[in-house]
């Protein structure tokens, strides 16, 4: 998602206002969302960027267990000044770091199986010819289960926080009368 929009207000105000609607991300284990404070949104400030999450609604250590807080989106904008106001560039979606490590482990299960199962087959018809072919169905089925598991677990972390970005936007334009450019 990227999205740009224009607000009346000047950098310093808007992202003050903000801040009036957002709880600072600060760690609070004894909070079941992890988080201090009650907003449903909250956030990281730097001067004029910020990076902003959704709130979640069970506790946190059963969240953690969960691909939708592996596949968490998260909302990164940045507020330049404007002729009379401010500019609001905001992106957002799961971190390309995650989306990385998790191609890198579909991969490398996969391919792992498949050059066990193929290199292990020679030997198996050599010494063990009764139970190469089960040794090999083993093998397919081995990583047709991985790959389905692999890509079955981001589908569920896409269910799960589907309408987070869109709901995070939302409060921004209810709270700070934002007016979006095409």
């Amino acid at each position: 998602m990227l999205k740009f929009f224009s607000s009346p207000l000047d950098p310093d105000a808007f992202v003050k206002k903000l801040k009036s609607f957002v709880d600072e991300e600060e760690i609070d284990p004894a909070s079941p969302t992890q988080f201090s404070g009650q907003r449903p949104v909250i956030g990281r400030f730097d001067s004029r960027r910020f990076k902003l999450q959704r709130r979640v609604a069970i506790h946190w250590i059963l969240w953690w267990l969960t691909p939708g807080q592996w596949f968490k989106p998260y909302v990164n904008g940045i507020v330049t000044a404007k002729n009379s106001g401010s500019r609001i560039e905001l992106e957002g979606g799961t971190p390309i770091s995650v989306k990385t490590i998790w191609g890198l482990v579909l991969l490398g299960t996969t391919g792992l199986i498949a050059n066990w199962t193929a290199f292990s087959y020679p030997d198996n018809i050599s010494h063990d010819p009764v139970h190469s072919a089960g040794d090999m169905l083993a093998g397919i089925i081995l990583l047709n289960l991985a790959a389905g598991i692999l890509l079955l677990l981001p589908a569920i972390g896409w269910l799960l926080t589907r309408y987070q970005l869109a709901e995070i936007v939302r409060e921004l334009q209810r709270h700070l009368d934002l007016q979006q450019i095409e």
